[in-house]
């Protein structure tokens, strides 16, 4: 009951703090040179309330500097030609970019003692003088997450570690590769979408999977194993989306998730016609030193490393 109270009051306080996020419009406008030192201030407070989100060894502590890196953040990524400016030494937040560099988003964890996970972000735009909209974490509230649309103030948490546009007319859908903690009994992935209404407006979700079995999800949820490693996986040159095909290792058809492994086969996704359209499994096809049957490699960036266990 502590914890789920904890969690609440790190939600409002995110939810109060990144107020200011959306509303603080007032900024100075500063010389490159100004703005490069600025940030470099901002930068190195960063870098120990990233430590203490990582290393201290109460909750408490750790909340504390969730916290900071918040309000820090939000400064720091609304200087004028902050867009450009690295902040590659931030080991706890996860930084991804899309390709027609259009914005970025940032997201990190907070661990808390029960072996849960509350999340955290913010998306920046690509502009002289950045908009931020925060991503609050809003995935307890949720009962069936594979099948809704919500705004960057309703998210669903996760580390983002792979970003892949795909234009369908005039809108880009971005395709999200995440990864979720969730308990200390199984780990969440999630295949994503995240796009913009015409007011600018990020949203999550949205049924571009055509499924087997007729289905078209918002997102694709996959739940397994705390100790299992489930791999996701995109190969630009044949536009498709490879995964592990997951199995009870009791062998139990109505298994729940703390029972579902990697068998060593691949399922898969192919783009087309402005859909993920779900093939059929890679028939008896298994890793062999663990790369992909009959697909070129393609070096991406690894994934982003969690919290360790406390």
């Amino acid at each position: 009951m502590m914890n789920i109270r904890l969690s609440f009051v790190v939600m409002i306080l995110l939810i109060s703090s990144l107020s200011g996020f959306a509303q603080e419009k007032n900024v100075v406008e500063t010389a490159p040179s100004k703005t490069s030192t600025s940030l470099k201030v901002y930068h190195d407070s960063l870098k120990v309330f990233n430590f203490q989100l990582i290393n201290d060894s109460t909750e408490t502590q750790r909340s504390a500097a969730a916290m900071k890196i918040i309000k820090v953040l939000s400064k720091a990524l609304r200087e004028q030609g902050s867009f450009n400016y690295k902040f590659d030494s931030l080991n706890s937040i996860a930084i991804m970019e899309p390709e027609d560099k259009k914005f970025r988003i940032f997201t990190w964890q907070l661990a808390f003692d029960n072996g849960t996970y509350r999340y955290f972000g913010v998306i920046q735009s690509n502009e002289t003088q950045p908009q931020l909209q925060p991503l609050v974490d809003y995935t307890d509230f949720y009962d069936h997450i594979d099948s809704i649309i919500v705004d960057a103030d309703r998210w669903i948490g996760a580390l983002y570690y792979q970003i892949i546009p795909m234009k369908v007319g005039k809108t880009t859908y971005y395709t999200l590769f995440g990864w979720d903690g969730n308990n200390i009994r199984t780990n969440k992935k999630y295949i994503d979408v995240l796009w913009f209404d015409k007011e600018g407006k990020a949203k999550f979700g949205y049924p571009i999977f055509n499924m087997l079995k007729g289905k078209s999800p918002t997102r694709i949820v996959f739940e397994y194993k705390k100790d299992a490693a489930l791999s996701i996986s995109f190969y630009p040159e044949i536009k498709q989306i490879y995964y592990d095909h997951l199995v009870s290792l009791s062998g139990n058809t109505d298994a729940s998730a703390i029972d579902l492994v990697p068998d060593g086969t691949l399922e898969s996704f192919e783009w087309a016609k402005g859909k993920w359209k779900q093939i059929n499994m890679v028939e008896y096809q298994r890793r062999e030193n663990g790369d992909v049957p009959n697909v070129i490699k393609e070096q991406t960036k690894p994934l982003y490393q969690p919290l360790r266990p406390r």
